[in-house]
């Protein structure tokens, strides 16, 4: 059975406070607190046992880093995304349509957490060989990609890519950038769901002036994500209700 060790705020720990605190475990070195330092969204680490897991949050306590250590069984996990292609903004709620355009309707209040961002990724595309050789082979690029996910309280979840998006929701205020569609329908979505959490690229994106939060890889904007959701489910558990 696995352990986390999650932070109690999205603060990004100093390299020393990390350093320290992993001497503790033998198994951790200055390069995982490097690690770490770098990709820290929420979760600290996955996979210990109960017992190395009680001793780093112990370590983390002392060096400021506030923590707790969590089943890793008992993070939530998303569910299946719904893809969304185009949007249209109501005053009493977001209506969605998908690839084969077929509606959804979704009421403000029913948006949980707005999760954004620039998204790294690495994909594999075949590219043709010189004639001389013929044939194609694979070849790896690094692609940034305007991602948007939307959780509903209840369980659903719909996703953009701003690669395939279609942004006419925007009306007159729609660009040939598509950073700037973005950007602009954050600040529509925060305004119209304010009881919604955000991620950090979610937020930024909102703000006036806007700006674009870069994750390095889809993984670590997924973990950030699971991290608000696991707070989100702290805060409801705590007032006493179920998302």
């Amino acid at each position: 059975m696995g352990y986390a060790i999650m932070q109690k705020e999205l603060v990004v720990p100093e390299l020393g406070q990390l350093k320290r605190a992993f001497t503790v475990l033998p198994q951790l070195t200055d390069m995982d607190a490097q690690t770490v330092v770098h990709d820290a969204f929420g979760i600290i680490m996955r996979g210990l046992d109960l017992e190395s897991a009680g001793l780093l949050q112990s370590a983390l306590q002392l060096e400021g880093v506030h923590t707790e250590v969590v089943e890793e069984s008992k993070l939530p996990s998303f569910p299946p995304a719904k893809i969304a292609r185009q949007i249209e903004f109501g005053p009493s709620h977001l209506t969605i349509y998908d690839p084969m355009k077929r509606v959804s309707e979704v009421p403000w209040g029913y948006i949980m957490l707005l999760g954004a961002g620039l998204v790294r990724t690495r994909e594999q595309h075949k590219v043709k060989e010189l004639e001389t050789i013929g044939g194609t082979r694979s070849k790896e690029e690094i692609v940034d990609h305007l991602m948007v996910e939307i959780f509903l309280s209840g369980g659903a979840r719909y996703s953009i890519n701003g690669d395939d998006f279609i942004w006419e929701h925007l009306g007159a205020r729609m660009t040939e950038d598509r950073q700037m569609n973005f950007v602009l329908t954050l600040a529509e979505l925060a305004k119209h769901a304010p009881q919604a959490g955000m991620n950090r690229g979610a937020f930024l994106a909102a703000q006036d002036p806007p700006e674009l939060f870069p994750y390095p890889s889809r993984p670590m904007f997924n973990e950030e994500l699971t991290w608000m959701l696991w707070r989100i489910g702290k805060m409801h558990a705590a007032a006493g209700f179920d998302i």
